[in-house]
């Protein structure tokens, strides 16, 4: 083949070339010796080569082998008719993706109208076949879904003109697609069956109320075929009605077996009354029926030879306690269908005795045109209604002392799982009841304490007989609870053990009192050792021999009201933490008017035995200031200040006893008792320091110690 020469393109080479390269597609031209004299950017990405290898690069490779014969066959056709063709097929780009592709090529023509090529575009349109796929899958799905259904789908328009039929629906009406495609759903019906569908048709059309039905359909051959319909009304995108659809089940043999059923009433009816059933019947528009002879015995109505019965004669027998509840039951089912299963008394008519029956009641209903019909039956159950009442009150004893007993009572499986638990058992771990029941008993207890449990559930597995232990338990809330349980194993008539049976009694109080009692018991101890060792020191520093006797006795007696108001507080605070102000106020109030002492700091609480050497020092701080300090002179004032500290670490107290308006003080040679005891004592109790400053205008006490945890 001879190229024809080149000629150009009817725009600017370089225009063209801009053109191209912007466009989102691929877009390439080719010589008649099928070679390419131009790709564009697009192109060049697509196959992630250099453009000079685009230009030679073999399409072919690329292709999809499920494509490739048909893409190159049209390629080659299309060339060869020298006018437009298009392609469609899969190709792998540079990332191994197969996309696909729709290319249109069209022939170039030089200023002679002579063919010196093609000019391809390229679309990527992937999405949209992987949609067009997917929906044609999913047409292909619901046909054969609806072919191969053992449904019948029959499809009409707004008239009744059959629009659409399976063939299954085909094989149920007895006709062909063709033969149906000429009909309407009402040619095929039964005549006798058309009063009942037409309006529910016409219904459904108007109003879009679906339906289902039994009716039955004409047979090409003259046969008769039963169907039972679900119908639908179905519509377009906006909303509007544009056919019917009506879902069929062959019900045919049913129908048959109805009959068939029917005839073996009477063989049922015999075979309950042998059972002691009483069966009776009545036309819901007569309200009379059948009624089998035993239950004119049931009721003490002597029996007739027609063998039949009303509904009034029945309800006239129901004991008038329970008469309203019957007819209610009764009347629901004749009018709605509903069935009944009811227990209820009769007087009888012969000699009144009062009896229980029992009583189950259906309303039968036809697809076709018979009008439905009730059906009952009764048996006397006198003997099991007293039983179970007999039962009911052994049960309700048995529940009120379970229910009401302030023990625990608990029953478990073998593997431990709880079964059954009484009130007081949910309102003493706070679990409800629907929690507790299901869960091993180890879900409330500590692993030590399961181990217990378990050994002395294993004792009674091995050697029978009851054991009485106490575990510990924890509540929802985390509170341990002791309980004091004694268990014994359930067992059936075999002597297997089946389950275990506990009974717990709350023994957490009485344990904690114990051990409050003896806590109580070592503190009294510890605390009159501590009070005889600290009488015992003041007796040795106020009885001092060169200390006269009566200064002694008033310095001792005056410690020992100190002490015995700190006593008193602490007694009155149950030997709690105490406020510190009132421990200051009352060490105070033997030594002055209560104007005289100006106080300011918070109330803190602190230890009893804080207290106590904060009550001793404060009262040999205003003893010292009575003798010999502000509080000597009428005009004098002592101001105690204390605060709580906050710095970078704990917290801390700092306290100040300031004296003013009392003699000028003199620095002592010596540390008297008070002194001593203020320093020493207090700042020993405290873990901080204690500095007693004789000033000139005054004594100042300076306290500065950690603040206990316990101070609030």
């Amino acid at each position: 083949m001879i190229d024809a020469p080149a000629e150009p393109l009817p725009v600017g080479e370089d225009e063209f070339r801009m053109i191209a390269d912007s466009a989102p597609v691929a877009v390439w031209v080719t010589r008649l010796d099928r070679r390419r004299s131009f790709v564009n950017r697009a192109y060049v990405a697509f196959l992630g080569v250099s453009y000079e290898e685009a230009l030679d690069f073999d399409w072919r490779r690329i292709i999809h082998p499920d494509d490739a014969a048909q893409v190159l066959a049209q390629s080659v056709a299309g060339e060869a008719s020298l006018d437009a063709f298009e392609l469609e097929g899969r190709y792998r780009n540079v990332h191994g993706e197969w996309r696909w592709l729709h290319s249109t090529s069209q022939p170039r023509r030089d200023a002679q109208g002579r063919h010196i090529g093609f000019i391809g575009v390229a679309h990527d349109v992937t999405e949209a076949k992987t949609a067009e796929l997917a929906l044609r899958e999913r047409e292909a799905q619901l046909s054969a879904f609806i072919n191969q259904t053992t449904a019948g789908f029959g499809q009409v328009d707004l008239e009744g003109r059959f629009t659409l039929v399976n063939e299954r629906f085909c094989e149920i009406a007895g006709w062909s697609r063709d033969e149906l495609m000429g009909k309407t759903m009402q040619e095929i019906t039964h005549p006798d069956d058309l009063p009942r569908n037409t309006p529910l048709f016409e219904r459904a059309v108007r109003e879009g109320t679906p339906y289902t039905h039994e009716k039955r359909y004409i047979r090409k051959d003259g046969s008769i075929v039963w169907v039972n319909n679900s119908v639908a009304v179905i519509r377009r995108a906006n909303g509007e009605p544009f056919g019917v659809l009506a879902v069929t089940l062959d019900v045919t043999r049913r129908r048959e077996d109805e009959e068939a059923l029917r005839k073996s009433e009477e063989t049922l009816r015999l075979a309950t009354e042998a059972a002691g059933m009483a069966t009776w019947e009545l036309d819901l528009e007569t309200m009379e029926g059948a009624w089998s002879p035993n239950r004119f015995d049931l009721l003490g109505i002597a029996r007739r030879p027609e063998a039949r019965g009303t509904f009034d004669e029945w309800i006239a027998r129901v004991h008038p306690d329970d008469r309203e509840m019957v007819r209610d039951a009764a009347l629901r089912c004749f009018t709605a269908g509903a069935p009944y299963t009811i227990e209820y008394r009769i007087l009888r008519a012969d000699d009144g005795a009062e009896r229980w029956l029992q009583s189950h009641g259906s309303r039968i209903d036809y697809g076709d045109s018979r009008p439905s019909r009730f059906v009952g039956v009764s048996l006397d159950v006198t003997d099991r209604k007293r039983a179970e009442d007999q039962l009911r009150a052994s049960e309700a004893r048995f529940r009120t002392i379970f229910e009401q007993a302030n023990d625990f009572l608990i029953t478990t499986t073998l593997d431990n799982r709880v079964t059954s638990v009484n009130p007081a058992v949910v309102e003493a771990i706070g679990y409800r009841e629907d929690e507790i029941l299901g869960r091993s008993i180890r879900d409330f207890m500590d692993e030590d304490q399961f181990a217990i449990g378990m050994e002395a559930f294993n004792r009674k597995l091995q050697h029978g007989g009851s054991t009485r232990l106490t575990l510990k338990l924890r509540a929802r809330d985390g509170r341990e609870l002791i309980w004091e349980v004694n268990s014994r194993l359930s067992l059936d008539e075999q002597g297997r053990p089946v389950a275990l049976h506990a009974i717990g009694r709350d023994m957490t109080e009485a344990k904690r009192a114990e051990a409050h009692l003896r806590l109580l018991i070592d503190e009294l101890n510890h605390r009159v050792k501590n009070t005889l060792a600290i009488v015992q020191g003041i007796a040795r520093q106020s009885f001092k021999d060169d200390v006269p006797p009566r200064q002694a006795r008033v310095a001792f007696e005056g410690r020992l009201a100190a002490l015995s108001e700190a006593h008193n507080l602490l007694t009155r605070e149950h030997w709690g933490l105490v406020s510190m102000r009132r421990i200051i106020e009352d060490a105070l109030r033997p030594h002055g008017e209560p104007g005289r002492f100006a106080l300011d700091g918070p109330d803190l609480s602190i230890q009893p035995k804080t207290a106590i050497s904060l009550a001793l020092a404060i009262h040999e701080l205003a003893t010292n200031a009575v003798k010999h300090g502000a509080l000597s002179r009428p005009e004098g004032r002592i101001t105690i200040h204390w605060q709580r500290a906050h710095g970078d670490g704990p917290a801390r107290l700092g306290l100040r006893w300031e004296e003013m308006g009392g003699p000028p003080v003199v620095a002592p040679t010596r540390r008297g008792f008070g002194t001593r005891m203020i320093e020493r004592g207090l700042a020993a109790e405290l873990g901080g320091t204690v500095n007693i400053e004789f000033r000139h205008a005054g004594l100042v006490c300076i306290v500065d110690a950690p603040l206990p945890e316990s101070a609030a």
